[in-house]
């Protein structure tokens, strides 16, 4: 009876965890992880909270040198929905060659993205799977800057 008894609550347990759903990763930690606990690792990682242009729903970080990174925590009640990295740079090769190699990045992790916008000046890289969607942005004009969007949304 005892070992039955066992054999039914494995089976529940691993109900239970296939039920669970799996997040993006951001630098090494899962969406799925607290707001706070994603600011705090970011800290620790050398960015500074930005506490002007932070919010309630919003922890904005940047880089302490030249402030030419960015992230934003999206988050209602501690649940992080999106986060948003802005890089600016003073000339497009930098932003380009950033982008690309993100491209590929993802391109390995996504497989090919849908291409929303693909010209010299504004290439847009929508990659999509079961964790969740990365917005991949380079927009080479007067001020060159690539955008990433992670969010936890997924259409599938």
């Amino acid at each position: 009876m005892k070992k039955i008894l066992l054999a039914v609550v494995a089976v529940i347990a691993l109900c239970a965890c296939n039920g669970e759903r799996e997040y993006l990763n951001y630098r090494g930690m899962s969406m799925g992880t607290s707001a706070k606990a994603m600011c705090d690792s970011l800290l620790l990682q050398g960015l500074a909270l930005d506490t002007v242009h932070s919010s309630e729903t919003t922890y904005v970080l940047a880089d302490t040198l030249a402030c030419n990174f960015v992230v934003s925590i999206i988050h209602q009640n501690d649940t992080i929905s999106d986060i948003l990295e802005q890089y600016s740079a003073t000339y497009n090769d930098s932003t380009s060659n950033l982008w690309q190699a993100m491209h590929d990045d993802f391109e390995k992790d996504f497989g090919w993205p849908n291409m929303r916008h693909s010209g010299d000046l504004h290439k847009e890289a929508f990659y999509e799977n079961d964790k969740g969607t990365v917005l991949l942005t380079l927009l080479n004009t007067y001020t060159p800057s690539l955008t990433v969007r992670y969010s936890t949304m997924t259409t599938k």
